[in-house]
């Protein structure tokens, strides 16, 4: 309806305008329903309608025969946060938490190390975002807190680890993903969909950016004015006020290793129930994510529980359960609204389709030359209006192949530019669900991380604009490296250097 109109922008750009204006983002998700309601609709009666079917649309669909149809896939992810809750509340009150707080203080003693252990959990937890992002900030949160870092920085590891990590890696669920969409399209041309996406890897600035940048922010502890000004906005340290005792370290670990273990098998298991293939790739092309999660954390909360039991009172059996499902429910509200809106964006108002038909209706009269530079730019808007990056990469991808060809332009690097840029709209936007479960992760304010963690993610995207250009009009990738990385590194060394100067006049005044 709204495909060839301007005004498929209006929900989109509503929503994050009323995140930044209201700092509330489940209110102005749900604002942005009401707006695509009235647009969509002729009466009050069908806007409530249009409203209501949409946020059930989350739970349940019924089909053309009247047969109702649970969205199993949705269900399985929420149940899987009240299990992260209830689990992280077993840990805490088994005395886990503490007994690894007192290990580290003597191991790791500053904010820049207990980052960096989050830095590389989130590396070595590449399989899938979704996990990657609530099961880095578990581990997480407790050394960064005793080592005084802030649940925005967290975030920002965390976010910056999952969505970056995992487009960089063909062996996760995201590479699956991409395969299939390269297969189904058939975009490979002479090479095959997985050598077509392993090659993209060297050509994709953003995500290696992106990784740079955050390395960079944790060794030199660079705050931008957001991340210095905004620390741990509405988090309570020290989980629900309550005070637990000290046990074994094992206590911690050991949930976290079987949450680890248990969901990788599960999402392998769910591919090969699928696919019947013992094939990894297959395997992970035919995962259901919210299956694997659900099922795989329940396994590990049920063994977690008996080696927890001795070590936990009578009396807290209930607070465990009602804290870890309390502290799930803010993030839970807005991932309803998220899914909820996200058809709404895509289907309804048709914004990814707009903004690609523009694409195609104006990309044929510019060189091949700069059409790198010009998808990475559309993919990244796309992306961050609807939020969601595979969205995109189904839409763009094969309007990135076929302008290349007609363009003249570097193949490879224009699919690259498609996947960088859906990466960074997706890692920026505030309604993105990677975002949302990031500081669900760190357990912090998700507009404070949306807030905190934009300048650092824009930054890394103007240094692979950069690259991208300098590589697709040289012929250079190299060069795009060299210039990419050169001109970001020098940047924040000399943000680094500014700041140290800072630091004693800020001292004074205080």
């Amino acid at each position: 309806m709204y495909a060839d109109s301007a005004l498929s922008l209006v929900v989109p750009l509503a929503v994050i305008a009323l995140v930044f204006i209201t700092r509330r983002v489940t209110l102005s998700l749900f604002c942005g329903i009401v707006i695509a309601a009235v647009m969509m609709s002729d009466s009050v009666s069908a806007s409530l309608s249009y409203i209501w079917g949409h946020i059930s649309g989350v739970f349940y669909s019924i089909d053309e025969g009247g047969k109702i149809e649970l969205a199993s896939n949705g269900l399985y992810v929420f149940g899987f946060l009240l299990i992260l809750g209830i689990l992280s509340q077993l840990i805490a009150y088994s005395g886990g938490v503490g007994a690894f707080v007192a290990w580290a203080r003597g191991r790791v003693t500053s904010p820049r190390g207990s980052e960096f252990v989050a830095f590389i959990a989130g590396i070595v937890i590449f399989i899938d975002d979704y996990f990657n992002a609530l099961s880095v900030g578990q581990m997480s949160k407790s050394l960064n807190d005793a080592n005084g870092s802030t649940r925005e920085r967290l975030a920002y590891i965390i976010d910056s680890t999952s969505a970056p990590i995992c487009i960089l890696m063909p062996l996760s669920s995201w590479g699956a993903y991409i395969i299939g969409i390269l297969d189904s399209k058939h975009l490979a041309l002479e090479s095959g969909a997985f050598l077509t996406l392993l090659a993209s890897v060297w050509h994709n600035y953003y995500a290696w950016l992106a990784l740079l940048v955050v390395f960079l922010s944790i060794y030199w502890q660079l705050y931008f004015p957001a991340m210095r000004t905004r620390v741990n906005v509405g988090v309570k340290i020290a989980e629900a006020g309550h005070k637990h005792s000290i046990s074994s370290i094992w206590l911690l670990i050991a949930p976290i290793f079987l949450l680890i273990c248990s969901v990788a098998a599960m999402l392998f298991y769910s591919g090969y129930a699928q696919s019947g293939s013992f094939n990894p790739i297959v395997m992970l092309q035919n995962t259901q994510t919210g299956f694997a999660l659900f099922w795989g954390g329940l396994f590990a909360l049920c063994i977690s529980v008996v080696l927890c039991l001795r070590h936990l009172e009578t009396d807290s059996i209930v607070p465990i359960i009602r804290y870890g499902i309390g502290s799930m429910m803010p993030a839970i509200l807005i991932l309803i609204c998220a899914w909820a809106i996200g058809p709404i964006i895509n289907e309804d108002m048709q914004t990814g389709q707009y903004l690609a038909n523009l694409a195609q209706e104006n990309l044929a009269q510019y060189a091949g030359a700069i059409l790198p530079v010009l998808v990475f730019v559309i993919s990244g808007f796309i992306a961050f209006a609807t939020g969601t990056s595979w969205g995109t990469f189904a839409i763009m991808l094969p309007i990135a192949a076929t302008m290349a060809q007609l363009c003249g332009a570097d193949y490879l690097l224009s699919l690259s530019a498609v996947l960088a840029g859906a990466v960074y709209g997706d890692h920026a936007s505030p309604i993105s669900d990677t975002t949302i479960l990031s500081a669900t992760g760190a357990g912090c304010n998700a507009q404070s991380h949306f807030v905190t963690q934009l300048p650092y993610v824009s930054f890394a995207a103007l240094w692979a604009l950069v690259g991208f250009g300098v590589a697709s009009a040289t012929g250079l990738v190299v060069l795009g490296w060299a210039c990419g990385v050169c001109g970001a590194v020098g940047v924040l060394y000399m943000c680094k250097a500014r700041y140290a100067l800072e630091q004693p006049m800020r001292k004074a005044r205080e």
